[in-house]
């Protein structure tokens, strides 16, 4: 019998009720049967995280809500393609904490020779190049395109920018020989579908890819008890040791 799992989905900025529950059900098309989703945002965060300043307030109130959690989650999504507090968090946790940028990007390295992100903003490429560069795949990508939009507006209307984001698809595939196509911002909803049937290559969603990639970590978790490394050889801290949890709760 599968063991089921149980998977934390954080919107890292705030979110209204429908869009949570929007998430939540799209989530529960894609999941195995042994798989259990729960969705959340945080109430008091920024309502996006374009700027730098804002995505270390988004970090302080994710680690506020991870430190206080009852449930024991077997993975966990944090969705943003800046990939906020990923050391910081996988410190923290036992259970694998998965990002879309670096999920999304492995993923991309393994559909095709290269790959093009469109992201909404141009303030947002210097972050994610240097993910690309710290993940190791910077040879791998293509370009990164910009549709100059603000988030706030793609989240509002994804549909309706649609055909801006295949302009920006065709020119990376024509001009940049992009091979497969990640969208860079989890506000891009339910559009990759169709635009991969409009490009004839692939288009990786970055909310539901990363979910999927979570799921499949926290089978890993389960079954072969595979998660992030912390220590090696006893006492000795390597990777995402950490340990001085009870220090960092004195200062919350």
């Amino acid at each position: 019998m599968p063991s089921k799992k149980s998977i934390l989905y954080i919107i890292p900025v705030s979110a209204d009720r429908q869009r949570i529950e929007r998430i939540n059900t799209w989530l529960n098309e894609f999941k195995e049967p042994d798989t259990e989703v729960d969705v959340i945002c945080l109430e008091n965060g920024p309502e996006h995280l374009t700027y730098h300043l804002f995505e270390h307030v988004a970090i302080d109130r994710i680690l506020e809500k991870l430190l206080t959690l009852e449930k024991k989650y077997d993975a966990i999504v944090v969705a943003c393609f800046y990939d906020p507090g990923a050391r910081e968090l996988r410190e923290l946790m036992d259970a694998p904490v998965v990002f879309p940028a670096e999920a999304c990007m492995h993923v991309a390295a393994m559909l095709g020779h290269r790959f093009s992100i469109i992201v909404a903003k141009r303030k947002c490429i210097p972050r994610m190049l240097d993910n690309a560069k710290t993940y190791g795949l910077e040879s791998r990508l293509a370009s990164m395109r910009s549709i100059d939009i603000p988030v706030v507006e793609v989240r509002a209307s994804p549909e309706a920018i649609k055909e801006r984001i295949l302009q920006e698809c065709r020119r990376a595939v024509e001009d940049d020989l992009a091979e497969v196509i990640v969208m860079g911002c989890t506000a891009f909803e339910r559009i990759c579908q169709d635009l991969q049937k409009e490009l004839g290559i692939p288009v990786v969603d970055p909310v539901v890819v990363t979910f999927k990639v979570a799921e499949l970590l926290a089978t890993l978790k389960i079954k072969l008890g595979l998660a992030h490394s912390r220590t090696y050889l006893g006492e000795l801290e390597l990777g995402y040791g950490f340990s001085e949890l009870d220090h960092l709760l004195k200062l919350r």
